[in-house]
């Protein structure tokens, strides 16, 4: 079974590179560039691993990560941060948006790691 991603950020260009190498990694990728996709998306998808982009304003950002835990608690939320981050309790890892994009997929693999995807959340 092929792992779902959301990569939720609210500015394209940061996105379109970690979009790009997860999904050649074999991931299926949801992007949520809004606040609007992004709570649709969370509502109507199970995903595996969330990836939420510095551009989420921080109260926004924790509201995503509630209900995507509510919605799964199983799973990895990987928040990614410019210079600093606050209330981070919900992330399963930080991550600085300067890593090159390839680190996004590598922190994805090693979230999926461990989880047996074959039992339902």
């Amino acid at each position: 079974m092929m792992a779902r991603v959301l990569l939720a950020g609210y500015i394209a260009e940061l996105l379109h590179e970690r979009e790009r190498l997860l999904r050649a990694a074999g991931y299926q990728v949801t992007v949520g560039q809004s606040w609007a996709t992004a709570t649709t998306s969370i509502e109507q998808e199970l995903f595996d691993v969330a990836v939420l982009d510095f551009s989420i304003p921080e109260e926004e950002r924790n509201q995503m990560a509630l209900a995507l835990k509510q919605k799964n608690s199983s799973i990895k939320i990987i928040m990614l941060y410019f210079s600093s981050i606050k209330n981070t309790e919900l992330a399963d890892a930080l991550m600085p948006t300067s890593a090159a994009a390839q680190e996004t997929v590598r922190a994805v693999n090693h979230m999926l790691s461990g989880i047996d995807r074959s039992k339902p959340a």
